[in-house]
C-alpha cells in the first residue's frame, strides 16, 4: 500500500510496526511527537494504529490532525474514511474518501472502499462501477472480485458469483470468505458434496475456530469403537439442523460425546441423540468432562458423511421434548377451542445478518385478522418489546416468550400448536426437527439451506416456505401466507 514518502528511521520503523505491533508504534512515535506535536507522518501512523486497536474515534482525530497539516496525502483521506465508516458516519465517510480518490485516482483499494459504501447504502448498482473501476486498475483485486460476488450471490446469479469468487480465490487462494462464498452458491444450487468440501473454510474466518484438542480429528473413517467428541460450533439453528447426523454415526458404531451450549442441553439430553450430552459455552476454554479419541465440528458431519441431498436422514422428528414439560404445557394452554398459530418475527437483533432476515410484529399482523385462530407469540429478547400491550388486547394475541427458558421448554410448547409461522431464525428449524407443521418467511437472499425457489425444504418435511418477490417486500410474504392460512384453518 502507497504511504507518505519519508526518510526518518524512527518514521520507518513506526510504519513498518503499523503491521503487527500497535502498541510499539506509541512508544517509537511519543518522542516524535513531543518534539514537534505537528508532525504530520507522526500522528497519521499514530492514528492507523489506533484504528488497529479499535479506538476509532482517536484514529479519526489523530487522522484530522494529520489532514489539517498535510491535505495532498490521499492514504490520509482514505484511512479517515475506514474509521469513519466504523463509526457508522458513512455521509462523512464517503466525503473522505472522495477526496482521496480525487487527489488520487489509481489505487484500486479506494474503488474498493467506496464500492463498500454504497453496499452499505443499499445501492448495488453503483457498487459495481466501484468494484469494476478497481479491476480495470488491478485485474487480480481479490476483495473487488469478493464484493462483486456477492452482490450476485444476493440476486441468485450463481454463475456470475461462482466466477467471481474463484477469482478472488485465484488471486489469494486462502481467501476464507470467497471460499465460503463457493459453498454458499454451490449448496444452495444442490450441490452438495462440493459444497461441503468449500464450506469447511469456515474456520478460516475471523472469529470462527474449531475446538483445540489434544486428540486427531476424525476423518471420516469407520467409527466403529471410537468415542467421538462432537461440539456444536455455530447459531442454534445450525445446531438444531446438524444434531440429525447423531444417530448415523451411533448406527456406525461410534460412541457420541456430544457438547452443546446450555439452551440445548435439556433438549438434547431428553432426545438421547448421543450417548452422553454436555454443555459449554461457545468461549468455554476448559476441556470436556469425558475421555474421547477422536473430535469433530458438528457441521463437518455432512462432509465426511457424504451428505448429499438424496441422502439426508430421514427420521422425523429426531428431537424430543422432556415429557413433563410437555404435560405441563398442554395443562397450560388448556382445552383446544381454536387451531393454534405460533408467531415469531426476528432472530438474535445483534447479529448482522438479522437485518435482512428479520421483519417486524407490525409486518405479520394481518395474519391475526383471521377469525377462529389462536396466536401465541413466541417471540424473545428485545424484539418480544414490539407486542405492547394494546397490540395484545387489539390483535389478541398471546406473548409466551418470557416463560420459554430453553429450547426444550419451546419445543414442549410447540407440541401443542398446529403451526408456526416465523421469518428464518432457530425457531423454524425446532418446529421442523419435532415435525410440527412450520410456514418459513424467507428474504431475497436467504441462505444456502434454503435453496432457491422451491416451497419446501428437504431438510424438514412439515415446513413450506414463502419467499420474498423483491428485496424488503414482507407485505407480499405475508399476504401470501395469510392467503394459505385462510385455507389452512
Amino acid at each position: 500500500m502507497n504511504r507518505p514518502v519519508h526518510d526518518d528511521p524512527i518514521l520507518l520503523a513506526a510504519e513498518a510496526l503499523t503491521r503487527q505491533d500497535h502498541l510499539q508504534v506509541t512508544a517509537l512515535l511519543r518522542p516524535v511527537l513531543a518534539a514537534n506535536p505537528n508532525h504530520a507522518d507522526a500522528l497519521y501512523l499514530l492514528g492507523l494504529s489506533a484504528n488497529a486497536l479499535n479506538r476509532p474515534e482517536m484514529a479519526c482525530q489523530l487522522l484530522g490532525r494529520a489532514i489539517s497539516l498535510k491535505p495532498d496525502q490521499p492514504y490520509y483521506h482514505f484511512h479517515l474514511s475506514s474509521c469513519l465508516q466504523t463509526l457508522g458516519n458513512l455521509p462523512q465517510a464517503e466525503q473522505a474518501l472522495r477526496s482521496a480518490i480525487q487527489l488520487n485516482p489509481d489505487p484500486p483499494e479506494f474503488h474498493v472502499n467506496l464500492g463498500n459504501l454504497h453496499l452499505a447504502n443499499h445501492d448495488p448498482p453503483s457498487a459495481i462501477a466501484c468494484y469494476l473501476q478497481a479491476l480495470e486498475r488491478a485485474p487480480d483485486q481479490k476483495d473487488a472480485h469478493h464484493n462483486l460476488g456477492v452482490i450476485f450471490q444476493s440476486h441468485n446469479d450463481h454463475a456470475n458469483a461462482l466466477q467471481e469468487f474463484r477469482a478472488a480465490v485465484e488471486s489469494d487462494p486462502n481467501h476464507a470468505l470467497a471460499h465460503m462464498g463457493i459453498a454458499a452458491s454451490l449448496l444452495k444450487t444442490g450441490h452438495f458434496l462440493a459444497g461441503w468440501q468449500e464450506y469447511e473454510w469456515r474456520f478460516g474466518m475471523k472469529n470462527h475456530a474449531p475446538r483445540i484438542c489434544p486428540v486427531p480429528r476424525w476423518d471420516g473413517t469407520d467409527p466403529n469403537g471410537l468415542r467421538l467428541y462432537v461440539y456444536t460450533e455455530q447459531g442454534f439453528g445450525d445446531d438444531l439442523m446438524g444434531v440429525r447426523f447423531m444417530p448415523l454415526l451411533r448406527a456406525r458404531g461410534a460412541t457420541i460425546l456430544l457438547e452443546c451450549r446450555p439452551e440445548l442441553l435439556s433438549l438434547f439430553t431428553s432426545s438421547q441423540i448421543a450417548d452422553q450430552v454436555t454443555a459449554r459455552d461457545l468461549d468455554d476454554v476448559e476441556p470436556p468432562p469425558f475421555t474421547y479419541d477422536r473430535h469433530i465440528p458438528l457441521m463437518s458431519l455432512p462432509l465426511l458423511l457424504n451428505i448429499t441431498e438424496d441422502g439426508l436422514p430421514g427420521r422425523i422428528p429426531y428431537l424430543t421434548p422432556p415429557m413433563d414439560r410437555v404435560a405441563a404445557w398442554a395443562e397450560r394452554l388448556g382445552p383446544k377451542r381454536a387451531p393454534r398459530v405460533g408467531l415469531s418475527w426476528s432472530g438474535n437483533p445483534q447479529a448482522a445478518v438479522n437485518q435482512e432476515r428479520a421483519c417486524t410484529l407490525t409486518d405479520l399482523l394481518p395474519l391475526t385478522f383471521l377469525p377462529n385462530i389462536t396466536f401465541y407469540a413466541l417471540q424473545k429478547g428485545p424484539p418480544a418489546d414490539q407486542l405492547t400491550p394494546e397490540l395484545q388486547q387489539r390483535h389478541e394475541i398471546i406473548p409466551l416468550g418470557d416463560e420459554l427458558t430453553d429450547f426444550a421448554e419451546t419445543a414442549a410448547l410447540m407440541l401443542q400448536l398446529d403451526l408456526v409461522i416465523s421469518t428464518d431464525t432457530a425457531i423454524v428449524h425446532l418446529a421442523g426437527a419435532l415435525g410440527v407443521p412450520v410456514w418459513t418467511l424467507l428474504h431475497t437472499a436467504c441462505e444456502w439451506r434454503w435453496q432457491e425457489s422451491r416451497p419446501d425444504s428437504p431438510w424438514y418435511p412439515s415446513m413450506r416456505l414463502f419467499r420474498q418477490p423483491a428485496p424488503g417486500n414482507w407485505r407480499a410474504v405475508v399476504e401470501e401466507a395469510r392467503l394459505a392460512l385462510a385455507d389452512a384453518m
